[in-house]
């Protein structure tokens, strides 16, 4: 093949000094009388589109009405030469899938894979990896491939003619080996030819999960965590939780042909086995069943661990009609969305999904504009959708309403969903600048602005800066209080080595404070600066660190500003870069400013990944310090193939540990500045002075 190859592109290079026109066949005469010159290199094209001759016959720089409406023409970008990735390679009889969520391509044909990345200066041929000078790029909403990707992932000749302003490839098949003649078939009846295959409207998946975690909140610490009387061992403040739990999830989705409609759902079944406390009612907070107590077992008893959750579960969390084509996709039913502030959180048995619709479109140029209107909601530890939220009810799994709300009878609080309007832009090449915008208008609780961007250079060690920030303050009714808050945040990272990213970001969030007096039912106690409530006190509070200070005046200093997130709140899913699966900001609805520190590894066959980091958190405020520091390490590995651009088949094992400790907590804790009289054991700030963390997950998608 590379000879053939080699002596197709010498009578290319006769054909053009000989002077004869485009698309014309070059005569031996021709041939034997021209010295074809050595193979030029690209040098530097001028910009824009040029024309491609293609295996010496035809010249393609318009839109072909055979291939419907596909431009095979070359283009000159930076002194580069690109060439349509669709078109070219099915013209070599390749098959050719692109995802544009991930960018990649991937093309296969017997004996060889090429893997391309939009964005990413290498190209993977048969599981080899291999640098490019300039990455892939979609231009005009084509993907483009620079040109070297099809001479060395397909064997192809490729010469640029700087005089003829053309492009010209050459490539020649590999010729299969003879095979060895069947013996002729008995005579037999003429039968009907086979028929056509279609392609199957119809596809079917799903996933198997099966999860084990431990919790393990305090240990060798004194206060709460240990009692020291005679014969005890442990505190029920600080008992230990403990789940198993797997599921099984289905999911069907039926095309209709001649457009990009779809329908489709995913139906889940979960169950811990655990008798009486698979049933969720018998894990809700006061729950009418006396017995088996499955939340507020006795020590050295173990809690369950309701963020899985430790109950069973039955639900059809997707059922939904759909579309997608010409740069639309939406849908409406019972949905998943991808937002910063309301998405999936799906690391456990399942998905947090919305009832209601969303449409976006994006156009060629790499503008992306939408919106979503959301009525309803089921969190990852619930079987039915309700339109109370993540802190205006008290899912199992999660701490529920703030602790100065009430709410007679202990039923939350309803509110109508949220609507969100989003833009954004991503430049075409993925190597670039990247921002988008999102407004979400939360009813009765809260309005948000949300803004991120990020820049992205070229080069071996491709790195980064990203930006991010907003605003949110109480809207409507503000059902949960008074929320006045902004964020900042920044982070950088680059390949510091092959296959290892390091990353480091920043998050602050400024503290508010509002002098009041206290609304009758409410107090606030000077030796632990805590909030107790017994009515409503209309602020959005911080978890585990000071909150409040009685002036002699009789005035009351409140301590607020954290992020109120209805619907990540507690599950660890926002987009703030110093948030992991441990904590962050978010989860404390705290102030202050925050570190993490992030190592990452992803083996070249994409089947091991490693991360690790550091978390350090500042929720110190005038009246008191409050320190929180994490550790955490996150594995998987992945049995199957995977191939770059799809969706993953096959066999996970994943790993997680984590370790975090937290100042100030109790007196007599580590790292406690009690004030003075107090006692050992007393609360201070509260929460856990220590927590570790571990979850081991078996997963199987098919």
């Amino acid at each position: 093949m590379k000879f053939a190859s080699f002596f197709g592109a010498l009578a290319v290079a006769a054909l053009f000094s000989a002077g004869l026109p485009a698309g014309a066949a070059p005569s031996p005469s021709h041939v034997a009388q021209s010295a074809p010159p050595a193979p030029a290199g690209f040098g530097s094209p001028p910009s824009g589109v040029i024309p491609i001759l293609y295996n010496d016959q035809h010249v393609y720089s318009k839109p072909d009405v055979l291939k419907k409406g596909r431009v095979l023409a070359a283009l000159a970008k930076g002194g580069s030469i690109y060439v349509p990735l669709r078109s070219m390679f099915e013209q070599m009889g390749a098959a050719v899938s692109y995802d544009p969520s991930s960018r990649v391509a991937v093309i296969s044909k017997p004996g060889a894979e090429i893997v391309v990345t939009v964005g990413k200066p290498e190209v993977v041929v048969n599981g080899e990896t291999r640098p490019l000078d300039v990455p892939p790029m979609v231009y005009n909403g084509v993907v483009m491939m620079p040109v070297r990707v099809i001479s060395e992932g397909m064997g192809a000749y490729v010469l640029w003619v700087p005089d003829r302003h053309i492009v010209v490839v050459r490539y020649v098949p590999p010729t299969p080996p003879p095979a060895e003649a069947p013996p002729p078939p008995a005579p037999q009846a003429t039968v009907a030819p086979a028929p056509v295959k279609t392609k199957n409207p119809l596809t079917l998946g799903g996933y198997f999960r099966s999860y084990y975690f431990t919790r393990q909140n305090a240990s060798n610490n004194p206060g709460t965590q240990f009692n020291f009387s005679p014969g005890a061992k442990y505190n029920s403040n600080a008992v230990n939780q403990a789940s198993w739990s797997s599921a099984i999830a289905v999911k069907g989705d039926w095309n209709f042909p001649g457009g990009g409609w779809h329908v489709g759902g995913t139906y889940l079944y979960a169950n811990p086995v655990s008798g009486p406390c698979s049933v969720a009612i018998n894990h809700a907070k006061n729950a009418p069943y006396p017995s088996p107590n499955c939340v507020q077992q006795v020590p050295p008893n173990t809690n369950p661990d309701d963020t899985l959750p430790a109950f069973a579960l039955s639900t059809g969390y997707e059922a939904y009609v759909a579309y997608k084509a010409y740069g639309f996709n939406g849908a409406g039913g019972n949905i998943l969305i991808t937002t910063p502030w309301a998405n999936p959180a799906d690391t456990r048995l399942k998905p947090q999904a919305f009832e209601g619709g969303y449409l976006d479109y994006t156009a060629p140029s790499g503008w992306t504009v939408g919106g979503a209107d959301i009525l309803a909601f089921e969190g990852r530890t619930s079987s039915t959708f309700s339109r109370t939220t993540l802190l205006t009810g008290y899912p199992a799994g999660s701490n529920g309403l703030p602790s100065n709300i009430f709410v007679t009878g202990g039923n939350g609080i309803q509110t109508d969903g949220f609507t969100l309007g989003h833009a954004g832009y991503a430049d075409p090449s993925g190597i670039g600048f990247s921002a988008s915008g999102w407004f979400y208008n939360i009813a009765d609780i809260a309005n948000m602005a949300w803004f991120d961007g990020k820049y992205a250079f070229r080069g071996k060690l491709a790195p980064f800066i990203a930006m991010q920030g907003g605003w949110e303050q109480n809207s409507g009714h503000s059902v949960i209080g008074k929320i006045n808050s902004q964020v900042f945040g920044a982070q950088i990272g680059a390949n510091v080595a092959k296959n290892l990213t390091l990353s480091v970001g920043y998050d602050q969030i400024p503290w508010k404070t509002d002098s009041i007096f206290l609304p009758a039912g409410v107090a606030c106690s000077n030796s632990n600066f805590q909030v107790a409530a017994k009515a409503t006190l209309a602020y959005v509070l911080p978890l585990n660190t000071a909150q409040c200070f009685t002036n002699p005046n009789g005035r009351t200093s409140i301590y607020y500003g954290g992020w109120a997130s209805p619907y990540s709140d507690n599950t660890t899913s926002d987009p703030l870069f110093t948030t992991n699966f441990l904590q962050g900001q978010v989860d404390r609805r705290a102030p202050g400013s925050s570190w993490q520190a992030q190592l990452a590894y992803t083996s070249t066959n994409q089947k091991w990944i490693f991360l690790g980091a550091h978390a350090w958190y500042d929720y110190g405020n005038a009246l008191g310090p409050q320190n929180t520091k994490i550790w955490w390490l996150d594995g998987r590995y992945r049995f199957g193939r995977v191939s770059k651009g799809n969706p993953y088949h096959g066999l996970m094992l994943r790993y997680r540990y984590g370790e975090r400790y937290q100042s100030n907590t109790y007196c007599g804790a580590s790292a406690t500045n009690c004030l003075a009289g107090s006692s050992i054991g007393s609360t201070y700030f509260g929460g856990i002075p220590m927590f570790k963390y571990n979850r081991a997950m078996l997963e199987y998608d098919f």
